[in-house]
């Protein structure tokens, strides 16, 4: 779902925000002369949504609106450069359905986990001498393939997931309190993936034979990633955990959750939002809207 998030919408004049309002009802697409009708999960859909709420709820059909305003083929490009190599500008590259692997995904989120910076993943670190002496060193190759500004927006949204009624709240209430950002994902098998400051872990949950869990990512895969995390996290080289720091032209507010206008102390039901500068409400909360 991620992939769409911070790009100018075609066809309009503004910058995407987490407060921009998507259809969440079923729409159906032509693809290559056939019908495509996406459903979300339980097939409860819930009209005019926030893309902040889309996210956090995980709602196919308001991800892939967004992904028809960014464009299908925009969407894939990204995905290739973040290296999902088989992806196609289809309605369903915003929700996931091309295949990849968990090193696949691994190198995926880091574009978000690291500024924008795709590295790709690697499985020799060095070859040493027993006594520790470097014969060679390898490093991965890395490719600048997003805005740093659009990555901190998305590993933003992506913090509210594990909060509130987010689809991978149950990280938290698991007991793993470090600063962190993550996505579930379901389809005929289970993923959660997420990452700290200095740690990204990919977690897939599946059959063999590729034949339906029957369990959504938030009750199959989240699970065993905050264990592997809560653990993780005492080992030194993984306990500095740091909250993740806005780069310039970002700015954090806080935005009413039943307005989606600025908060304060009239309507304390808020949620924390990084907004691009010139994209955040002008009114808050206790002002109409005409204002």
């Amino acid at each position: 779902n991620t992939a769409v998030q911070g790009t100018m919408l075609q066809g309009q004049n503004k910058l995407f925000s987490p407060v921009t309002m998507l259809s969440d009802e079923q729409t159906t697409y032509d693809v290559g002369g056939q019908e495509y009708t996406p459903h979300n999960y339980e097939g409860v859909y819930h009209d005019q949504v926030t893309a902040h709420y889309a996210l956090m709820r995980s709602l196919n059909n308001a991800t892939i609106g967004l992904a028809a305003m960014v464009g299908f083929d925009q969407v894939a490009a990204l995905a290739r450069d973040a290296g999902i190599k088989n992806a196609r500008g289809t309605p369903s590259v915003a929700i996931g359905s091309y295949d990849a692997t968990p090193l696949d995904m691994a190198g995926a989120y880091t574009v978000f986990a690291n500024n924008g910076v795709h590295l790709d993943p690697w499985m020799l670190a060095s070859v040493r001498t027993p006594t520790g002496d470097v014969i060679s060193d390898y490093t991965p190759t890395s490719k600048q393939v997003l805005d740093p500004r659009v990555a901190y927006l998305t590993t933003n949204m992506m913090e509210n997931v594990l909060r509130g009624e987010g689809t991978g709240a149950g990280v938290r209430n698991m007991g793993f309190t470090a600063p962190a950002a993550g996505k579930t994902g379901t389809s005929h098998d289970a993923w959660f993936a997420g990452f700290t400051s200095n740690l990204l872990c990919i977690v897939w949950v599946g059959n063999d034979d590729y034949t339906n869990l029957n369990l959504e990512g938030a009750h199959a895969a989240a699970p065993i990633w905050a264990e592997f995390m809560k653990k993780a996290v005492l080992l030194p080289q993984y306990s500095d955990t740091n909250q993740f720091t806005p780069p310039e032209g970002v700015q954090l507010v806080k935005i009413d959750k039943a307005s989606n206008l600025l908060s304060d102390e009239t309507c304390p039901d808020s949620f924390d939002a990084a907004l691009l500068d010139g994209t955040a409400p002008i009114v808050t909360c206790d002002q109409p809207a005409d204002k």
